[in-house]
């Protein structure tokens, strides 16, 4: 049960991080991250993490970056995700557990999940390889200060968690 419960949590974030906010949000005057799409209800963050926010990219590497966006392939539906969850869900919620179903269906997502996660590490890769050395250099910084932003908010989460009901 747990590694179920464990699979569809990882399809819910990988939804979740599907939609994907490239450079081409980064306003070229300032650096600074364009408004999102709105905020997450109990995060109240912005939507997507964008690894090039704040590079102060040039108008070059914008066009590139959208270039590799735009041949990286067609975006995956989010209803095709939905039907798959939903299916998992009806097999769940079942009278009776028929484990080869569920286990075949949380192969199938499993499968899409990392093809869609390989595209995506490659198509950022390539767009790592566009900065400068001072850009690969503020990128990772950004990526460990997120990492210990992110390690934080989830011991409060279970710190929150521990904590008797009143």
């Amino acid at each position: 049960m747990r590694k179920l419960t464990a699979m569809v949590v990882a399809s819910t974030l990988a939804l979740s991080s599907a939609s994907f906010a490239f450079a081409t949000e980064t306003t070229p005057a300032t650096g600074a991250p364009a408004q999102t799409q709105g905020a997450m209800e109990h995060h109240k963050g912005p939507r997507h993490y964008n690894p090039f926010a704040g590079l102060n990219l040039t108008e070059q590497q914008r066009t590139q970056m959208k270039a590799l966006w735009k041949e990286s392939g067609p975006r995956h539906e989010r209803g095709d995700m939905k039907k798959q969850m939903d299916t998992l869900h009806g097999l769940v919620a079942s009278d009776t557990f028929d484990q080869a179903k569920v286990k075949a269906e949380i192969d199938k997502i499993s499968q899409e999940q990392s093809a869609r996660m390989l595209e995506r590490a490659t198509m950022e890769n390539k767009m790592y390889n566009l900065l400068t050395p001072a850009q690969k250099k503020q990128f990772n910084e950004n990526y460990q200060k997120r990492a210990e932003k992110m390690a934080e908010h989830h011991r409060e989460h279970k710190a929150d968690a521990d904590k008797p009901a009143a």
